[in-house]
């Protein structure tokens, strides 16, 4: 990969750090759950995340289309979030 890639990598990995963070004192029905869930499912894949983006995007689904994300979606998405972050 190139360093512009990389570089993006990095950010990408701080600001889940962030979400996560964030996430854990929300409420899986708090609109900024939806709004992090939207975020990750998009970008998630493009850095090679694809367990984050696929628990993101059932997050952002129920989160717009609904039923209300449960707190299961959003631990899942949690846990991809960890397990990104454990592997750099």
């Amino acid at each position: 990969m190139t360093d512009a890639i990389e570089l993006l990598r990095a950010r990408f990995l701080e600001r889940c750090r962030t979400d996560l963070e964030q996430l854990g004192g929300l409420e899986p029905d708090h609109p900024d759950v939806g709004m992090i869930a939207h975020r990750l499912a998009g970008a998630a894949g493009s850095f090679g995340y694809p367990e984050i983006s696929e628990a993101a995007a059932v997050v952002d689904d129920r989160a717009r289309y609904g039923p209300t994300p449960s707190s299961a979606d959003v631990h899942a998405m949690a846990r991809a979030m960890e397990k990104a972050l454990a592997s750099g």
